[in-house]
């Protein structure tokens, strides 16, 4: 009878940093990064209203330049949400500790 030959399973080694280690990499203080209450809502009411003017506007029950109008009103609402999402809440500029310097 022919015998078969077996071959050994290496599993694959896998890293030796541990998972806690490796998600702290990504959240340095602790805490994860979430987006900010207000301008997740202004980006929804954004959205909303804009494809509610898009759909009254195929639906030919809106003109174009109220719809127009409500679009600049949709665009100025992004333009606060990413405001509100990405200002310095201490109100210094680049004069924190992280900071780039200058030379």
């Amino acid at each position: 009878m022919s015998q078969k030959k077996h071959k050994k399973r290496h599993p694959q080694k896998k890293h030796s940093v541990s998972a806690p280690a490796m998600e702290s990499e990504f959240a340095s203080d602790g805490r994860r990064k979430r987006m900010n209450r207000t301008s997740r809502n202004l980006l929804l009411l954004s959205l909303v209203l804009v494809a509610a003017v898009n759909l009254l506007v195929n639906m030919g029950m809106m003109g174009q330049a109220l719809a127009n109008i409500l679009s600049l009103v949709g665009i100025i609402l992004l333009i606060l949400a990413l405001w509100f999402q990405f200002r310095d809440p201490t109100g210094g500029g680049q004069s924190g500790v992280n900071a780039p310097r200058l030379r």
